[in-house]
């Protein structure tokens, strides 16, 4: 049966943000604004959500996110159509088309477009969707906006620019935290596994679908206790499917090196220290691990891909 939440999911043409507005209409019966500037894509997206049981329905959108005034004026159709956005998720990322060219190359080898494509579609686009979305939120006194971010806003992992961005998302939540608490509206990131989609193909990880279903357990399954606590701070999707019970599309988890619930203890010890840049102890880390040429060949998917 269908359920009278309105979502906005940024980013739904592929990969994580396309398993999300999946499952969000799919398995939950939501009302979803999907948003990309690929149309035929969203299209196709719709058509496959229209094949769940739940009366949900994904809305194709096509959106440059570059676009400020589109971006207002999409929000304002949203508002007209529905008045009301029970949650925003911010996935839309530019970043890993960019960077996956120049895997092994250090930072001042780079175009300087590589590391504007991960701030723009990213962390700026987030800050733009949001603030003109949680008026409504804060008129209605709830919301939940989650920011899809990942391991490299607290350690290195593949670029400069990939890693500033994502520390910068981490951020957004928790100030946007503060400043809307007292509206009884909540903020998340969202840290993913490393993900098997039609751009990265790391073995033993998550697909879209399980991170969709970690969204789908904020929205759906978490108290707004649960909410109130995790407001402002960083959770992992493998932590989300311990505690309300969800699994991959295979029945299990994702096992991988960089997915999964051990990936996820590891990922919490380190986050339970200082960064390195406020630990005077800490190590830097080796870029090589994670910059270089054959871990290039898990993003194969991103050297042709055309948006």
């Amino acid at each position: 049966m269908k359920n009278n939440k309105v979502c906005i999911v940024t980013g739904a043409s592929r990969g994580i943000g396309r398993g999300i507005a999946l499952v969000l209409a799919q398995e939950e019966g939501c009302t979803v604004y999907a948003t990309a500037r690929n149309e035929e894509a969203l299209k196709a997206l719709a058509e496959e959500a229209a094949a769940g049981t739940k009366g949900g329905v994904v809305k194709v959108c096509k959106l440059d996110q570059k676009d400020d005034t589109a971006v207002q004026d999409f929000v304002e159709q949203v508002k007209s159509e529905d008045n009301q956005v029970n949650l925003l998720v911010n996935s839309a990322y530019a970043g890993l088309i960019a960077i996956a060219p120049h895997f092994g190359k250090p930072f001042w080898e780079r175009p300087i477009s590589v590391f504007d494509a991960s701030l723009n579609i990213g962390l700026r686009s987030a800050h733009v969707m949001s603030s003109l979305v949680a008026p409504m939120m804060v008129k209605n006194k709830t919301g939940l906006i989650v920011q899809v971010s990942s391991f490299g806003g607290v350690q290195y992992l593949f670029d400069v620019g990939y890693g500033v961005g994502k520390a910068g998302l981490d951020r957004l939540t928790a100030d946007m935290a503060a400043e809307l608490k007292p509206y009884n509206v909540h903020t998340v990131t969202l840290y993913p596994g490393a993900g098997v989609t039609e751009v990265t193909a790391f073995p033993g990880g998550e697909t879209p679908v399980f991170t969709g279903r970690s969204v789908a357990a904020l929205l759906n399954k978490a108290t707004n206790e649960d909410l109130a606590r995790m407001s402002g701070k960083v959770v992992q999707s493998a932590e989300l499917a311990e505690r309300y019970g969800f699994t991959d599309v295979n029945g299990g988890m994702p096992e991988g090196d960089f997915a999964g619930v051990e990936a996820a203890k590891r990922m919490r010890e380190v986050m339970s220290k200082p960064v390195i840049q406020y630990d005077m102890d800490a190590e830097l880390p080796d870029p090589s691990e994670t910059n270089n040429a054959g871990i290039a060949g898990l993003f194969a998917g991103a050297q042709n891909y055309s948006e």
